[in-house]
């Protein structure tokens, strides 16, 4: 069964104009569906916006937290009222082609399969800015903001054969029993940021795999449903997330040190927005090293192992010069 999760807070304009679009694509899905519209105690009319959609459909479920928590919050509150065995995490701002879920039940065959990282493409231009994720370490932290696109790639390829290191946040699918085993997102990052990627490092350090599947057509208006990324409060939340990520997620020696000599010039500087960050980590450090112990004891990957093997696969699925 599939189950699509649409995590929503005050998203009333966004839902009249991609909500459509989603139904319309699970209801052509075939098996068993269903569509949880998890709400995050919005204060405008979008859960009641979405009922009406959803009435000449029998497959949706809304679903809406008494507190305001964010995203990840949100996520998981939409994950627990769900009975799916493949869980399809949603944005409210984007666009689904109607044959959208023809093809992705193929790419969880394999047992240790974890996730799927669909195509993306930008609202409404149609340029494609989602493809199979990487994770490299740079200047002390990790980057995941590197994509190979499907243009870069040497083609053809075995669809199911495709990685990925990582998901877009905005549309993703995840075995249900995995993500669980997991304890779904990681609600320390809350409101939103790095979250999906929080997910995705700790089960490719369990030993699964990702794939990326490029024969999915769905359209993100980019940034329409957080505050904007040049805001200081977003900036803030950044930085303290991309603390929390390292802090947590990477258990090798040479890492850490390279990330406090890196952080460490970082703060030599009166900058507010990285001691900000900081202060707001520290304040988070007894319940990071606490799920830091339990993701160094169930890793079965270094973080090395995991950082090389990215790096070999860029070079073999990107064409030579």
């Amino acid at each position: 069964m599939l189950s699509v999760i649409i995590p929503n807070y005050n998203g009333e304009r966004l839902v009249r104009e991609f909500f459509p679009s989603v139904l319309a694509a699970v209801a052509a899905c075939a098996g068993p569906k269903e569509v949880i519209f998890a709400d995050d105690c919005s204060s405008d009319a979008s859960v009641r916006l979405a009922i009406e959609l959803g009435e000449q459909y029998g497959f949706v479920k809304t679903v809406v937290r008494e507190v305001n928590g964010g995203f990840s919050r949100t996520c998981n509150y939409g994950a627990g009222h769900a009975s799916g065995d493949i869980l399809f995490f949603l944005n409210n701002d984007v666009s689904l082609d109607p044959d959208y879920f023809a093809s992705f039940r193929r790419y969880f065959e394999a047992e240790e399969v974890f996730a799927l990282a669909p195509s993306g493409y930008r609202y409404p231009t149609g340029e494609q800015i989602d493809g199979a994720k990487t994770v490299l370490w740079r200047n002390g932290y990790p980057r995941f903001t590197r994509n190979i696109l499907d243009g870069e790639m040497r083609q053809p390829a075995p669809l199911t054969s495709l990685r990925s290191f990582g998901v877009q946040g905005a549309y993703f699918f995840v075995d249900a029993v995995k993500f669980r085993r997991l304890g779904g997102f990681d609600e320390l990052y809350s409101p939103y940021i790095l979250e999906e990627t929080d997910l995705c490092y700790r089960a490719l350090k369990r030993g699964w795999t990702i794939l990326y599947g490029p024969d999915f057509r769905g359209h993100h208006r980019v940034g329409a449903s957080i505050d904007p990324k040049g805001s200081r409060e977003t900036q803030i939340i950044a930085a303290r997330n991309q603390l929390i990520f390292v802090w947590k997620n990477i258990h090798s020696n040479g890492l850490l040190m390279s990330h406090l000599v890196f952080l460490g010039l970082g703060l030599l500087a009166p900058d507010l927005v990285k001691w900000s960050a900081f202060l707001k980590a520290l304040r988070l450090l007894p319940d990071i090293v606490r799920r830091r112990r339990a993701e160094k004891a169930a890793a079965l990957i270094t973080d090395g192992e995991l950082l090389r093997s990215c790096l070999d696969y860029i070079h073999a699925v990107r064409p030579r010069d």
